[in-house]
């Protein structure tokens, strides 16, 4: 306990600088950047944050994330447990869900853009691939409908990357972690099989079936 709250009586003396550090110049704030990179690091390999600047609202957020990792993600929520009040600033433990499902069935709904392309979640259909018995986790594989085929400039893991960008949005890290075990990426688009709309994947995970 008292070395988690060390990392908050750190993270206290400086966090005058992480609330303006937007401000600051690039290379100050890859310095402050690295510096709670490497004072997370300490407790956990996987431990990282997401920092949400003030912009239009008084608040500043810190989100610690393990990127699904489970002792990781153990560890992100017992340090948000022992955190201080600290004024202007709201601490998260996990990236929190952002869409529903309505947000996801609306067309209007503003494209998330990657680096090599825009993508609207429309476009994204999926299969059920596999479930663990033991731990009933499911694996599914992926498509982008619209994609240019096998594009080069864009590697799988980069794919994979996007596609866990979405799932995390959807669901939030700790669902994501606890039912879902590998996604895969194809870049064919058979006509003859089955593929589902991405606002039916909530459905499938919760009842384990699509009506």
């Amino acid at each position: 306990m008292a070395q988690l709250k060390a990392f908050w009586e750190w993270f206290s003396e400086y966090q005058e600088a992480y609330y303006h550090l937007r401000g600051f110049p690039e290379d100050e704030q890859a310095y402050y950047f690295n510096e709670l990179d490497r004072q997370l690091k300490v407790y956990h390999p996987s431990l990282t944050y997401v920092l949400h600047s003030p912009k239009d609202r008084l608040e500043a957020e810190l989100i610690l994330t393990a990127n699904g990792d489970p002792d990781g993600m153990l560890l992100a929520t017992n340090l948000r447990n022992v955190a201080p009040t600290v004024p202007n600033w709201v601490f998260t433990a996990l990236i929190q869900p952002k869409l529903t499902v309505d947000d996801i069935k609306n067309k209007d709904l503003e494209h998330y853009k990657f680096m090599e392309f825009d993508l609207h979640l429309s476009r994204v259909r999926w299969l059920p691939v596999d479930m663990n018995r033991e731990t009933y986790k499911y694996e599914f594989v992926f498509h982008f409908i619209g994609l240019p085929y096998a594009n080069p400039e864009i590697s799988y893991e980069k794919y994979i990357d996007y596609l866990y960008i979405i799932l995390v949005d959807m669901f939030g890290e700790l669902f994501v972690s606890q039912h879902i075990e590998m996604v895969y990426y194809d870049h064919l688009y058979p006509n003859d099989m089955d593929w589902y709309s991405l606002h039916q994947l909530r459905e499938f995970l919760e009842e384990g079936y699509l009506d």
